[in-house]
């Protein structure tokens, strides 16, 4: 009996010497792992944390931008990659390492075409935030990084899908809150890596090309075409027989996101006509995110998906 109670003091002292040591490996990790300067997790954790909500592993994608980004109400890791059939963009919060918003457009990429310069930015300014010089970050060539704006990204970084398309609206001279994008990705076109931005206001559809790299507009187009005048004077869709309802388009776009159709508030189905191709642009809330996705009219593939939280 004796021996059982000493055994049982040991096991509490051991237990009790955990709780002052930081009980559990998952928090020791933590606790080497991130930034005792500044309170910040690292970027490999950002990284990481956007990679398993993606369900993609690093091996298989391209970074083209990992930013920190200190100016918001909650500092942030904003980064952008590319797998060889989509493109990622993912804001992870600095300090816990929650994902605030993500978004992703399926298309197909070659990753070897991708700059050798763009993915060494993006390792370059990771390893700039570890070491916390990441207002030095150097470009390949040597020279110093820029900070953070559409005009360009830190050393020689992709500008990001946000800048992109912000750099669209001032052109345009618009609000966010004013127009709906249909799209915001990745191509490759005439020899260099641009943003394909396109949104539109009441009729009329807007597309820009926006440079990669600097920002730029390079070419813009304001297309009135979404609709046609019928015999009575009144404008008629001019998009093609859908194959598929708004209610399976739905159906659709909350299976792909894994929402109990239960759970989704404030749903909005609305049919679009882009680039050729009709489409359903679906929207819900689940408390405090909202989700956006676009489902292919003819084929219910998904093309393009977001989920952002208040």
């Amino acid at each position: 009996m004796a021996g059982n109670n000493i055994r049982g003091l040991l096991a509490l002292a051991g237990c009790t010497l955990l709780l002052f040591t930081g009980c559990g490996a998952a928090d020791t990790a933590q606790t080497e792992t991130k930034d005792t300067d500044t309170g910040y997790i690292t970027a490999a954790q950002a990284k990481a944390a956007a990679l398993e909500n993606a369900g993609v592993s690093e091996e298989h994608v391209k970074f083209v931008r990992v930013q920190l980004n200190t100016g918001e109400d909650a500092s942030r890791y904003e980064m952008e990659f590319v797998s060889a059939d989509a493109e990622y963009s993912y804001i992870v919060n600095a300090v816990t390492g929650e994902l605030i918003s993500m978004s992703s457009e399926n298309a197909a990429y070659n990753l070897a075409a991708i700059p050798t310069e763009v993915t060494q930015a993006a390792d370059a300014q990771e390893n700039a935030l570890q070491s916390g010089s990441a207002q030095e970050a150097e470009a390949p060539d040597g020279s110093a990084g820029a900070q953070s704006g559409a005009e360009s990204a830190p050393g020689g970084q992709y500008v990001g899908v946000e800048a992109a398309k912000q750099a669209a609206l001032d052109h345009a001279g618009m609000k966010e809150g004013a127009v709906r994008f249909t799209h915001a990705h990745l191509e490759f076109d005439d020899g260099g890596w641009v943003y394909d931005v396109a949104f539109h206001k009441s009729d009329t559809e807007y597309e820009y090309s926006i440079d990669a790299l600097t920002g730029a507009v390079l070419s813009y187009d304001h297309d009135a075409e979404y609709f046609q005048a019928g015999a009575d004077g009144n404008r008629r869709s001019n998009a093609p027989r859908e194959a598929i309802t708004s209610e399976e388009a739905a159906r659709i776009a909350l299976e792909h996101a894994g929402i109990d159709p239960a759970d989704a508030q404030q749903l909005e189905a609305g049919f679009d006509y882009d680039d050729g191709r009709a489409e359903y642009e679906i929207e819900w809330r689940v408390g405090e995110a909202e989700y956006a996705c676009d489902v292919d009219a003819h084929t219910g593939a998904v093309l393009s998906f977001e989920k952002e939280f208040d």
